[in-house]
């Protein structure tokens, strides 16, 4: 047995964080949101290890809708008042899209477009850990501009308020949206220019914004935009005080020529170092390919010009979903229609911090069953790969929704095409998904499996199985690891392991690349919980270079990865 790793036996029972007190997930999901009338949309944020907060559309007590919120625990247990706190009642009007941002100390922002002044506007309103509304009765208004304001999208300011982007008219033109911003604090006060501020206010059409983050207490922002009179995609960023930082009306990320070509649909994700990755569908080659560029802080764009081709098979990809894979680059997950010109099938590719598209060529595919799966929404599995979930007709007889991990090497994890998340009779429609903070997720849909109106349900994925009964998730894996620590590390860093039997150990470390730089073999582990001293050298015995690695225990068969970073 090789000693470098310093394995040192401890007695703990780190296993047991694993283990719920009660399980209340059910095998077709739980019920959020299942009163009178139509409860649409949901819109989650994850409070870390302990749950979740999930706010919808709700039809309960008038015919079009108002705002509700729910928080959840990890075993599926709703916290708050039965069906959900109202958020807003205002019943003359309609209140949809609502998007969700955590507060920061266990409570939610939540935004929507609002037709309560006979024209949409944006309001928000903060719900406490607690469940209870914390500013003006039925919402703080952001923007109450002249004609509409839709589609609004969301991000924490990191100091307990939030900002909130959407499609503007008040240009008076119906069919060009441009796209403004506003901040609000921890106490509902808007911060910046009264109905907000222009991020982009050029010529023509914005539509599709979507932000990240910029790690300083603003945002990244990026849209379709016409501004050069046809479909390409623009990035912005907007500082704490509201200032836009880049070149007026956002920088141009993509403006590849070609007669008909359409860039569309941008999705975004931070680089963790103040910029960010955009990823989009392009038809600058005929057929809808998925391209994807990064930006940092200055707005530069750091990639090839008009973006890296993340998959340009001669079938179609369309609908993407992106993740930070925790090095500075991505996972794209999106629909692709290359089993034929009218079925569709979900695959996934990572792109690197230098751009450098990794995995199989055009893509791992995650599903590939019978009839159609669309609409895919990913979150990170905490170690450099993502979860995707989607809507899924395998059966032909209606769509259902399922999931599946795929790791930082691109190796699909689970049940072939997917673990199914519901699939009870009816539609199951619109998945959203989050991390649940310890390698596995949340997902939520509307349902329709009333017959009569749609609700909102959850379910709960860890090790590709379901956590229906206690006992569940220990049972699912040999190994348990938690994060390391410290991490960052210089010097050195601890991994707890925790074996639910006796098994064969061995762990690998490797680079961002996939690269291995460091394997162990332990031998025959006794059960139980050790922590292992790591100390940042290669098998060579020389110190690891400063960046992300990720390390895998293997375990009777079974292996987890974990990512750590070293700063020297």
């Amino acid at each position: 047995m090789r000693s470098a790793l310093g394995l040192l036996i401890t007695l703990a029972l780190f296993l047991t964080s694993f283990v719920p007190a009660r399980a209340a997930w059910l095998p077709n999901g739980v019920p959020i949101g299942n009163a009178v009338g139509d409860q649409r949309g949901p819109a989650m944020v994850s409070l870390g290890g302990g749950g979740f907060i999930v706010a919808w559309s709700d039809g309960r007590n008038v015919s079009s809708g108002v705002v509700y919120a729910q928080r959840i625990d990890l075993t599926g247990t709703s916290q708050w008042t039965a069906n959900g706190v109202a958020l807003s009642t205002e019943i003359f009007g309609y209140q949809s899209g609502a998007v969700i941002a955590s507060d920061g100390v266990g409570g939610a922002i939540v935004a929507w477009s609002d037709y309560r002044n006979a024209n949409f506007d944006i309001y928000a309103q903060r719900v406490n850990a607690a469940g209870v509304p914390q500013w003006t009765a039925d919402g703080v208004a952001l923007s109450t501009a002249a004609q509409y304001q839709a589609t609004p999208t969301i991000v924490s300011d990191g100091a307990g308020g939030a900002i909130v982007v959407w499609e503007d008219n008040r240009s008076g033109n119906s069919d060009a949206p441009d796209i403004y911003a506003q901040r609000v604090n921890a106490s509902g006060i808007p911060q910046w220019t009264a109905d907000g501020v222009a991020v982009c206010a050029a010529a023509v059409y914005q539509y599709e914004p979507k932000a990240v983050s910029d790690g300083a207490g603003g945002a990244i922002i990026t849209w379709q935009d016409w501004q050069n009179g046809s479909p390409d995609i623009f990035a912005q960023r907007v500082n704490a005080a509201g200032t836009p930082q880049w070149t007026a009306d956002g920088v141009a990320l993509c403006t590849a020529a070609n007669e008909g070509n359409v860039q569309s649909s941008p999705v975004i994700t931070s680089d963790a170092v103040g910029g960010a990755i955009v990823a989009w569908s392009d038809s600058r080659s005929g057929g809808y390919d998925l391209y994807a560029q990064r930006v940092n802080a200055a707005g530069i764009p750091q990639w090839t010009a008009d973006g890296v081709a993340v998959c340009t098979h001669t079938s179609n990809q369309a609908t993407s979903a992106i993740v930070s894979d925790g090095a500075q680059g991505a996972v794209v997950a999106w629909v692709d229609s290359r089993s034929g010109p009218a079925v569709y099938d979900i695959y996934a590719a990572r792109v690197t911090a230098a751009g450098t598209v990794q995995w199989t060529p055009d893509g791992v595919a995650l599903c590939t069953a019978a009839f159609d799966q669309i609409e895919p929404a990913v979150s990170t599995d905490g170690a450099g790969g993502a979860i995707v979930t989607w809507k899924d007709n395998r059966t032909g007889l209606g769509y259902d929704v399922y999931a599946r991990r795929v790791d930082a090497l691109g190796v699909p994890h689970w049940t072939p095409d997917g673990v199914a998340m519901c699939t009870v009779d009816r539609e199951q429609a619109g998945p959203t998904i989050i991390s649940d903070g310890v390698g596995g997720a949340f997902v939520a849909w509307n349902d329709f499996r009333s017959g009569t109106n749609y609700d909102v349900y959850a379910q709960r994925v860890l090790d590709g199985v379901i956590p229906t009964g206690v006992g569940d998730t220990p049972s699912a894996s040999v190994v348990a690891l938690a994060s390391n620590y410290p991490n960052p590390f210089s010097a050195g860093t601890t991994i707890d392991l925790s074996l639910s039997s006796d098994a064969m150990v061995e762990i690998e470390v490797f680079e961002v690349t996939g690269r291995i730089v460091r394997t162990l073999e332990l031998g025959r582990v006794s059960a139980g919980s050790k922590p292992m001293g790591f100390d940042g050298r290669d098998d060579r015995g020389r110190l690891l270079a400063s960046g992300v690695y990720f390390y895998r225990v293997r375990a009777n068969g079974t292996a987890v990865t974990r990512k750590m970073v070293i700063t020297r």
